[in-house]
Parts: structure tokens; sequence; C-alpha cells
């Protein structure tokens, strides 16, 4: 934690956080639809301009946008101290040290994400919690866990649906027998998917107008579908990759999980890897660490739950080594040895466009002005302004200063590989030039 703080992120670093915080900033206005000068992540519908991404993660983030913007970077590292906790109490109950369950934190996919805004931590943290709170007979807990899993993102659903299966799976002959305590676990769970599903949908009947995720709409133009076996061939060896390197050899992970018939998990992350193994889509970066690194987002719950059977394995192989199976002080430290670097990279790669969006919000402020407009290459770096903001285009009028960014902020943007951007807005002059940023001001100063 003591690393996070500080290396605080400062701006956004994935294309999803567009969105999300697009949507916190409706929120804030008393909305759900936007309109075409809102930033964000949108997509043209028969209901008109909808949010991409569910609302559950954006409306949780809400508050602590509404305080300071950047501390919607909180959400992350709670998030991943929440699977640490857990984890810790499952190896306690395994015979383990807690201390293991630090083995969550030097995951460097856990790291990267605990400084974004992105929802995936959330995701593992629910979905992990409802299940050891269904198993500690904790009903209520772990239906309302279930049903933010749920809710949170597209696929929760159906990893606590997995997850569901899996338990109903253990408990078998406990409920041919009928006992009590099983039927119980089990109809936990049950009520919290079905809440879940419920609330997702009446979320997108509210947002979008039909009962589904726009995902279906988002994707419609690549004229292929989302799933397909033949994205085995390209899509599986990139996850496969990632869970027998980083870290060595996690898939062996499962084998305490099988061990101990813990079929909840073992099912869960099966079952989300296999899915995500037939997704077109899979996290990539400039080089093959890199993606190695960032493609395990999409599974990010099947990696804890394998975390946790390989921290299982780790303290097995400590304690053959070490007299007595002591728990070595430098676990943790490990973590956070591995989040330093990774950090203040991170935060390096930030500095420009955290500058820009500095010399921007006081440029705003010179004007007299609480509105700063944002191209669509500047919303990473912009949308964290704490004012107003808007999107602006190549037309006449707008606010008073812009910030514009001279090359399209993903390198994944397959319509504009070059990446090249003309910043010259008729109207506006320019004031200042940070890294790929411009901020513009408008020429006629009112």
């Amino acid at each position: 934690m003591v690393v996070w703080l500080l290396e605080w992120p400062r701006v956004l670093s994935f294309g999803d956080e567009v969105g999300y915080v697009g949507q916190i900033r409706l929120l804030l206005q008393g909305r759900l639809r936007p309109v075409p000068a809102d930033p964000g992540v949108w997509i043209s519908s028969a209901h008109g301009l909808i949010a991409k991404y569910p609302y559950f993660g954006p409306i949780l983030e809400t508050p602590l946008f509404a305080i300071h913007p950047r501390l919607i970077f909180l959400a992350g590292p709670l998030a991943a101290l929440a699977v640490v906790f857990v984890a810790g109490r499952v190896l306690r109950s395994w015979g383990r040290s807690p201390l293991w369950g630090l083995v969550i934190l030097a995951h460097p996919t856990v790291t990267i994400l605990a400084r974004t805004a992105m929802t995936d931590l959330l995701l593992t943290a629910f979905v992990v919690g409802a299940w050891w709170a269904a198993r500690r007979d904790r009903g209520a807990l772990a239906a309302g866990l279930a049903a933010a899993a749920s809710m949170v993102k597209v696929t929760g659903f159906v990893v606590v649906g997995l997850l569901l299966a899996g338990e109903i799976l253990r408990e078998q002959a406990a409920l041919r027998g009928r006992d009590r305590a099983a039927i119980r676990r089990i109809l936990w769970l049950a009520a919290g998917l079905a809440v879940g599903i419920a609330g997702m949908t009446a979320l997108n009947f509210a947002a979008n107008g039909t009962p589904w995720s726009a995902y279906s709409e988002a994707h419609a133009y690549r004229g292929a579908p989302n799933f397909s076996p033949s994205y085995l061939l390209t899509t599986g060896p990139i996850h496969l990759a990632s869970l027998l390197v980083v870290p060595p050899l996690l898939l062996a992970g499962a084998y305490p999980l099988w061990r101990r018939r813990e079929f909840g998990p073992l099912v869960a992350a099966g079952g989300l890897l296999a899915m995500m193994c037939v997704y077109y889509f899979v996290d990539h970066g400039r080089s093959f660490v890199e993606t190695l690194l960032l493609s395990p987002r999409l599974i990010l719950p099947a990696v804890a739950f394998l975390l946790i059977g390989y921290a299982d394995l780790l303290a097995t192989a400590w304690g053959k080594v070490i007299a007595g199976g002591r728990t070595p002080v430098l676990i943790a430290a490990v973590p956070a040895l591995l989040a330093l670097p990774i950090s203040a990279r991170h935060q390096a790669w930030q500095r420009d466009d955290a500058r820009a969006l500095a010399l921007a919000t006081s440029a705003v402020a010179a004007a007299g002005d609480h509105v700063l407009g944002l191209t669509s290459t500047a919303t990473k770096s912009g949308l964290l302004f704490r004012g107003q903001t808007v999107e602006v285009t190549r037309g006449a009028g707008g606010p008073k200063v812009v910030l514009c960014g001279t090359h399209y902020p993903s390198y994944r943007d397959a319509e504009n590989p070059a990446g090249a951007f003309n910043c010259a807005l008729p109207q506006y002059e320019k004031l200042d030039t940070v890294g790929t940023s411009v901020v513009l001001r408008r020429e006629d100063g009112s």
C-alpha cells in the first residue's frame, strides 16, 4: 500500500477507464444517457447513444470521484487487499500461514490493474469473497457479493453461475442427504446470482432501453462472432502461456484445489478460462512480455483462485526445505519489491499526460472558466479534470481551453495505426505542448 501511495496514478491508462469515468460524470449529473458532447465510450443504438459498459462499477466509484477524481484509483488497491485477506483466511484454514496470501500481490497483473479504475479486480474480489463467505455459512454476505459480482462486469454472472455449479458438485452428497447447511449455502449463492441478474437487467433497461448489455451492439461492426472455436488458435495460446509463465507453472495451483475437492473455484476458473480462450479479444502489449502481463486481465478471477492453490504449493515446498516450515519474512517484502518498479514505470509513462492536464487546469482557471474541452485523443489524460469536461470537434465554438492529443492514446487503434491527429483546431491558438498533448486557447479569449 505504501508503494501505491508513493506512486499514485495521475491519469487513466486503459480505454475502458474512459468509458467508466464518462459514466461516472453522467451519474454526477443525474443522467444515464450521454449526448454527443459527453466524453466517454458510447455506442449508437436504436435508443440513441448508450454506454458500452455496465453501470454498477461506475456507481460504486462515483462517491470517490465526487470527493476527488484521482480517488477512483483507491478502488483497485482495496479490492486487491480484499482478495489477499480472503486468500489468507483460506490458507489459514488449510493449515498454512495467512502471509502466503500475499502471493496475490506478487502477480504483476494485479499490481497493474490496482493502479487503474478498471473493474476486473472488483469482480475478482466479489467472486472470491462470495465463495469464502458461502463456505463460512455467512449467507447474506455471500449473496450480496455474488449479486455484486454478477452486475459489475458483463461476464460476472457467468463466473458466479460457474462457481455455483462447482459448489453444487462439491455438496452433491450432502444435498442428496438433505443436509440443511449445504442447502442453505447453495440457496444463498443462487439467490445472489438471481438478484444480480435482476439488478443487471434493471440497470440495462434504465441505461440502454433493453435488458441486454450493449456489448453485442458494440462489436457488431466486426461482422464476426465474439465467441468461436477458431479463436483457440489465437487467443488460447496467449492465455495458456500466461498461466505457464506468470508466475512459473501457475496452472499447478489447480492441484491443491482438486485435492481438497474445491470444485467451486475449479469450475469457475476452468469455465472462465475456456470461455475467454474462444473469445475474439485478448489484451496485448507492444511486446510478448507486456502481453503476458496484460492478458490475464480477462481471466483474473481464475488467476486469483489458481494463486491461492499456488500459494499452498509454495508453502508446502518451503516447509520441506526449512525445518519447522516457518514462513519466510521475505514474503511480505516480495510484493513491494515487484510493485515498486512496475508502479514507478507506470507513473513515469503517465508523467507527460499529467503535466498536460495540470497546464490545462491552470489555463482554465486563468480564463475564469470551469469547463475543459477534450478531443477524442485526450480523454485518458483529461477526464480527471475536476470541473466540467466536453468533447470538442473541428466545428465552430467550444470552451475557452481545449486539451488535445496529437496521437491516438491506444496503440491498438487499427483505424489509425500511425496514431497521428491534427491539433490545429479552427479558432484556437496553441498555449503549450507537453509530449503528445497540446493545450489550446480560443483566439477570441471569450
